[in-house]
């Protein structure tokens, strides 16, 4: 299984749960999970790597809003780290 970042497993998580959230709705519920500022440049570096990796797409909601949609790439992603989970606790 790929990698990820602590804060991008979070991410995709959200995305999942979301249905299609905005950048500003992932910064908000990581904020107030981890009870800390998220920057800006380290949200988008870390979607846009959900996105090269093909986990996420990025598709435009609106002007300057991007919605982020989970693929069944990021999906198969979960599933396997919930089952990896699982088996260890």
């Amino acid at each position: 299984m790929r990698t990820l970042h602590a804060l991008q497993r979070e991410m995709l998580v959200l995305v999942a749960d979301y249905g299609d959230p905005c950048g500003q709705d992932i910064r908000r519920e990581l904020e107030e999970y981890h009870d800390a500022t998220i920057q800006s440049e380290q949200l988008y570096h870390h979607l846009d790597s959900l996105c090269e990796r093909g986990f996420v797409e990025k598709q435009h909601a609106d002007g300057r809003t991007n919605a982020y949609v989970l693929t069944d790439e990021g999906q198969r992603w979960l599933d396997q780290q919930k089952h990896w989970v699982e088996m260890h606790t």
